[in-house]
């Protein structure tokens, strides 16, 4: 079905069978007919009428446009709306077969409930009609008839869009659940498209509000219903992006967000209140709410009409609480240092963006602490990704590295750590499930990226491979050799132990790293490669690391490493050299050695 296309009739809202009834197939042509038609129509009523003339006289020209020109953009938007509902169910259909339930918050979704319908547009047009300020010129039928259908089309489908808006974003948000539910060992579902659709229908929300407030009269802006009627839109359009399962790296933060958005709705309503009830200036109404739910009380202000009393009262019941609420969640953001954590994870965001070739660890347990706090002694670049704010904050007192705070599982998370640009991947969370999950998405988002996955249960092997992972291990199998080696073998001690002593004794990090010979890019050395005089003292002379094995592509069968080499052994193309040093030399060996801008660039300044 085209975007501008009626829907069938079966799957239609209450607006959509409404505008069938014109009998026109293109969506776009009956709302500009309904819109712009109707306005037409009101400026041939009054030119017959002979109260046209008013309009020019008192220059008002401009604020008649509200009903085509916000009528037409609220009727545009149920089709762009309706489209964007439609991309996103079909992504959970590709995902799993539609069964009896979910066909049924299919249908939902799309017709909605007629009785909700009803009761939406009733009580935008109600408040349209009843609440907001007349208009002008209101002894003549043409005005009248004009406000009329005015608040109609545009009150009534702006409560409409805010009813559909809610309902669908907790249909779909229900919908994902138990789709998610159903794929327990086949795929992770993202939230992107639930959260894509809430934003969207946020934004058609404020700008609908945006839109309507240009042609509101100055003088009419800062009245308190005007104030009112703009405030419970912007509820409405935090509440849907709210319902749409936003991520946890964007929820963590929502509390403060949650306390200031409280704080104002009280202040409006407060400010609203006095101003109806005391006659007080919104200036000085606002100020007496503030000072109400500070608990402050200067006593400058104080209701002198029983009606005003009695607001005072239960609004004190209310604001007191909210605004103690405020002010300490306002207090511990900054205390327990979340501020702190907000600026620094903007830039640590910017860091990881910049990232490429990086590594990717997944959970910072008791493994996942060990492997960032090896990388980060080894010095290459790599992003954590923790779900725990207490784990990962613990991990950030001992080591200042690159995070993103969610769940490794959901794709938002990997992505935000770079997975695209990533070299390689470490799934190290304590359940293959999980695991599991990372690996599938892992694969799906970089089918060439290397991927080390844990495994808890020996029976999960075979299905980390099959997820994608081109290595599993278990900690527990690997820990059990080691001690069972060391009881049987005490005397023999390891390279492994000769690393780790030197660490423990000296503080010096000793690592075992590879070296492509064919990524030697001295034109000296590389010279010497091609004519096959390159030797393992070279490298070494070079690098100051030691060559401790050379693997070279062997026949079948054959060992392919060359152990302890002498230093006149020549090394061929496609080697790689096992070396051992430590990270400032490894640094010094990328620097130096494997880059020839540096080498050039060195080569310049000896000359200069």
């Amino acid at each position: 079905m085209a975007l501008f296309e009626m829907p069938p009739p079966e799957l239609s809202t209450l607006p959509e069978k409404g505008v069938a009834h014109l009998r026109i197939r293109s969506w776009l042509l009956s709302s500009l007919l309904l819109s712009v038609g109707a306005y037409l129509m009101f400026i041939t009523w009054s030119f017959l009428e002979g109260s046209l003339y008013l309009i020019h006289q008192h220059n008002i020209w401009w604020y008649t446009f509200n009903l085509p020109v916000t009528g037409l953009y609220l009727l545009l938007l149920i089709p762009l709306l309706r489209s964007m509902l439609t991309k996103t169910l079909e992504t959970y259909r590709d995902i799993i077969p539609f069964h009896d339930r979910l066909r049924r918050l299919e249908r939902r979704a799309y017709t909605l409930n007629r009785r909700g319908e009803w009761i939406a547009l009733a009580i935008g047009a109600a408040v349209g009609m009843f609440v907001f300020p007349p208009p002008v010129f209101r002894e003549h039928l043409s005005w009248s008839m004009f406000d009329i259908l005015g608040d109609t089309l545009i009150f009534g489908l702006g409560s409409w869009h805010v009813y559909a808006a809610l309902v669908r974003t907790k249909m779909l948000s229900a919908m994902h659940d138990h789709v998610q539910n159903l794929t327990v060992f086949r795929q992770t579902i993202s939230y992107r498209p639930i959260v894509r659709w809430g934003v969207a229908n946020t934004a058609a929300i404020v700008g609908a509000m945006a839109i309507s407030s240009l042609f509101i009269p100055p003088e009419k802006r800062f009245q308190p219903i005007t104030i009112v009627i703009y405030s419970s839109l912007a509820l409405a359009a935090v509440l849907v992006f709210v319902f749409s399962k936003a991520p946890t790296s964007i929820m963590g933060q929502f509390r403060i967000f949650r306390a200031f958005f409280l704080f104002v709705a009280v202040a409006v309503v407060g400010m609203v209140g006095f101003n109806w009830l005391e006659g007080w200036a919104l200036r000085d109404s606002l100020y007496a709410t503030v000072i109400t739910m500070t608990t402050i009380g200067y006593g400058d202000f104080s209701p002198a009409t029983p009606q005003g009393q009695l607001f005072t009262i239960f609004l004190s019941l209310f604001a007191i609480g909210i605004g103690g609420y405020a002010i300490t969640s306002v207090a511990s953001f900054v205390i327990e240092g979340n501020f702190h954590r907000f600026i620094k994870g903007r830039r640590v965001d910017k860091k990881i963006v910049e990232m490429r070739n990086h590594y990717i660890v997944c959970g910072s347990g008791k493994l996942g602490r060990q492997l960032a706090i090896e990388f980060y002694k080894s010095q290459v670049p790599f992003v954590v990704i923790e779900k725990s704010s207490a784990v990962l904050e613990e991990l950030l007192h001992e080591v200042d590295i690159p995070y993103v705070q969610g769940d490794a599982t959901q794709d938002e998370s990997l992505q935000l750590a770079g997975i695209e640009r990533a070299a390689g991947l470490i799934a190290a969370l304590s359940d293959d499930k999980d695991n599991v999950f990372i690996t599938l998405s892992g694969r799906a988002f970089n089918p060439g990226l290397r991927i080390i996955s844990r495994v808890q249960s020996g029976k999960n092997k075979a299905k980390l491979k099959k997820a994608g992972a081109d290595v599993v291990i278990s900690p527990h199998e690997v820990s059990g050799r080691r001690m069972a080696n060391e009881m049987l073998h005490a005397e023999v001690s390891t390279l492994l132990d000769e690393m780790l002593r030197a660490e423990q004794q000296t503080g010096q990090t000793l690592r075992l790293e590879e070296v492509h010979v064919n990524q030697i890019k001295i034109p000296a050395l590389a010279e010497r490669l091609q004519q096959g005089r390159l030797t393992v003292s070279d490298i070494g002379q070079r690098s100051h690391l030691m060559v401790v094995a050379v693997k070279r592509d062997s026949l079948p069968g054959d060992d392919p490493y060359l152990y302890t080499p002498r230093g006149n052994s020549l090394l061929q193309q496609g080697d790689v050299l096992i070396v051992l040093g430590t990270p400032e030399q490894r640094a010094h060996l990328q620097h130096n050695i494997l880059s020839a801008d540096n080498f050039e660039s060195w080569i310049s300044r000896l000359w200069s």
